[in-house]
């Protein structure tokens, strides 16, 4: 039989071990230098969809996110590890976890905001700032077992980028547009990559009367989203100098909605809409909307 001192010494060890082994839970699996530690499951985005390069490089995820973001969950929905990644990291595009055996689902973003996104309850995902960018998305599920896993991932681009192209000479003082809709902006499923809210958007957009478009991303909620979108052109002053509003706008995930005409007679229209192909093959059809 163990003396109680014996037991006490077990005891300690058992105890210690457990809170080392409970700080890989929240942190990322580098140390201060940057070297990886042991690793049973290593993640790297290899390409990202309808980006017009034969071979995916480190350099073309450079050119098109500043920021990665890789988030592990188990099958109870908690989040059980996660790296959040800058483009001047050493490692930008690959990530190394150590997980127990067992079944788990992965969330990668990548985009070129301010900040990381936030991960809240049910899945939701939100990327902070006035505007949103260009955001692409993946999510994956995998089994650790006695092998190493090694996943390749493939990052879908999971905006619209809405461009107004007036068919009329611009205000002169023309200084910015605001476009008001209900939708998704920067909020979004992690697990479906759509846009999860139907609340009131406002975008500022900086603009001149020089400029030949104006446009901004949103996030589709589905392949067949609408949205009313309204706009008005004010001076530096924010003095309004006119705008008009446009019913049932269609969205569609890796696709530009293209809206041209009147933008600032005041008036109230619906959509006339027709499908072309995008000439820029780093995107999907374009969506031409006349009024």
């Amino acid at each position: 039989m163990r003396s109680k001192n014996q037991c006490r010494l077990v005891a300690v060890l058992c105890v210690g071990w457990m809170l080392l082994g409970g700080v890989s839970c929240e942190k990322m699996n580098l140390d201060d230098a940057g070297d990886a530690q042991p690793a049973n499951v290593v993640l790297h985005v290899g390409s990202i969809e309808q980006i017009p390069f034969p071979v995916a490089t480190r350099a073309t995820i450079e050119e098109l996110c500043s920021r990665l973001c890789f988030h592990v969950y188990g099958d109870d929905g908690i989040r059980v590890d996660y790296v959040n990644q800058k483009i001047d990291d050493a490692n930008f595009g690959s990530a190394s976890f150590l997980l127990d055996k067992g079944h788990y689902y992965l969330v990668v973003v990548g985009h070129s905001g301010s900040g990381n996104p936030s991960f809240s309850a049910n899945e939701k995902v939100t990327i902070s700032g006035s505007n949103l960018g260009d955001t692409f998305w993946c999510c994956s599920d995998f089994q650790v077992e006695d092998e190493r896993v090694d996943l390749n991932l493939q990052l879908k681009r999971i905006v619209s980028l809405l461009r107004f192209i007036p068919t009329v000479t611009p205000p002169v003082d023309l200084d910015h547009i605001v476009f008001k809709y209900k939708g998704s902006k920067g909020t979004f499923n992690g697990l479906t990559g759509y846009g999860s809210t139907t609340a009131s958007q406002t975008v500022n957009v900086s603009a001149s009367s020089n400029d030949s478009q104006y446009e901004f991303y949103l996030i589709p909620r589905s392949d067949d989203d609408m949205i009313d979108v309204s706009m008005m052109a004010y001076d530096s002053q924010i003095q309004g100098l006119g705008g008009c509003s446009i019913d049932e706008v269609p969205l569609k995930r890796n696709s530009i909605t293209v809206c041209r005409g009147n933008l600032f007679d005041g008036g109230n229209r619906s959509a006339s809409v027709f499908v072309t192909l995008s000439v820029d093959n780093s995107w999907g059809e374009n969506l031409q909307v006349s009024f």
